[in-house]
């Protein structure tokens, strides 16, 4: 990214502490926005110059500028990959916050240049009317009226073709990634299909906080390979901290727990999730504890597509949170992790809820994870097969009615997967 593009594009996101040279500040930095410790001085000292942020965004507009000149004169792959880097991905970025160029006939000239070399370098049936559509339903949205995400989806089907894809959070940030690997390629599914792909970051910039998600209208799981990695370490250092190490604190739990009639204190509930963790991933390397995380999110957000396939009347979120979890922990390589992670959204929809039935589902899951824990008889078959029973026998709050077997989900996705 050219200096002048970057140094707005980072300070856009996050206001960063320019005169701190403190190594672990500029280390979190690092991980944070995808780059080395040398780059983020660079940019620190580079902002630094510009005295103030006027002048710091007049230098990012004019260096805008200049590549929209030179790139018009360019072709080819490298043409292509700077288009995409200091034109394309901090302009959606700072859509996203609703910080367009500049405003009026000369913002609206700026955007036609846009969309002009979006379609030279990224040809596809009307792309840039595409993008044009979407970049006016994205203002829209800021002035009151809703977004549509048909406009957004058409961009990716166009970017897929490319290997890329527009991860974009309206109010927040926009990144485009590349597609590192398809985990499960376009399948059909009971009249309907979906698939799943690994994206990573190979532009300066935050991620969103989520590991995956999928795609209303496309029907594509994401998995985001720099949050997997993120979420795999923080899972290698609770493990590293073993004992000493404490998921609950809040008295609020304790409780809730009594409340339910679960005899657990802060501490032993902490013990428990130290055992489970320490069951699945003891021994592992950080790359198979990362591939275990790929998995589970893969398998989650695929199940929240398939229900919604197979159950379209469904209302309630937390009926599919209930689904995507449990079936996550059924197929997860390492059912005890992915078992904590349902208790975890379970009980926290439960103490908010607080629906009888939604207390019972919390109790089993409990009740798994203790078995699990300290009863040496209790397998993870022994686990999968009462987390099963429990999937198969749930009714779903609002409808009382049965998700469908999990046989076509195990066969279609999980297998491939």
């Amino acid at each position: 990214m050219e200096p002048d593009i970057l140094a707005q594009h980072i300070y856009s996101q996050n206001p960063i502490e320019l005169g701190s040279s403190n190594k672990e500040y500029v280390m979190m930095l690092a991980k944070s926005f995808g780059m080395s410790d040398d780059e983020i001085v660079a940019v620190q000292k580079h902002i630094l110059s510009k005295k103030t942020t006027d002048r710091m965004k007049d230098d990012y507009e004019a260096a805008i500028h200049r590549k929209i000149l030179e790139l018009k004169k360019r072709d080819g792959k490298s043409a292509q990959k700077d288009f995409v880097i200091n034109v394309l991905a901090p302009y959606l970025d700072a859509l996203s916050r609703n910080q367009i160029y500049k405003s009026g006939p000369e913002n609206e000239s700026f955007e036609r240049e846009i969309c002009q070399l979006y379609e030279k370098f990224f040809p596809g049936d009307d792309a840039a009317q595409a993008l044009s559509a979407f970049i006016n339903s994205s203002k829209s949205y800021f002035g009151g009226e809703n977004f549509n995400v048909d406009f957004q989806n058409a961009v990716n089907r166009n970017l897929l073709k490319y290997g890329l894809f527009l991860d974009y959070e309206l109010q927040s940030m926009a990144s485009i990634l590349k597609v590192q690997d398809s985990l499960l390629p376009m399948t059909p599914y009971k009249g309907d299909s979906l698939a799943i792909i690994k994206l990573k970051r190979f532009i300066p910039g935050l991620m969103p906080s989520k590991s995956g998600y999928y795609t209303i209208g496309m029907r594509y799981v994401v998995v985001l390979d720099d949050m997997i990695a993120v979420r795999a370490e923080s899972d290698s250092l609770e493990l590293e901290q073993g004992e000493f190490y404490r998921k609950y604190a809040d008295k609020r739990f304790e409780r809730f727990w009594r409340y339910l009639g679960l005899d657990l204190s802060l501490q032993r509930a902490s013990e428990i999730y130290n055992q489970l963790m320490k069951k699945d991933f003891e021994g592992k390397s950080l790359a198979y504890i990362k591939r275990v995380e790929e998995l589970n999110t893969a398998i989650h957000e695929a199940k929240h597509i398939v229900d919604q396939i197979e159950h379209p009347e469904l209302t309630l979120n937390l009926d599919a949170e209930f689904s995507a979890h449990v079936t996550e922990a059924i197929f997860s390589p390492a059912p005890n992790v992915a078992l904590l992670s349902a208790i975890q959204r379970m009980e926290k929809y439960a103490m908010v809820q607080q629906q009888p039935y939604l207390n019972q589902i919390v109790v089993k899951l409990w009740t798994m994870a203790k078995r699990s824990a300290y009863e040496k008889q209790y397998t993870n078959d022994s686990l999968q097969n009462d987390l099963m029973n429990l999937y198969s026998n749930y009714r779903t709050i609002r409808e009382n009615a049965y998700f469908d077997s999990l046989d076509d989900f195990m066969d279609k996705i999980t297998k491939k997967l």
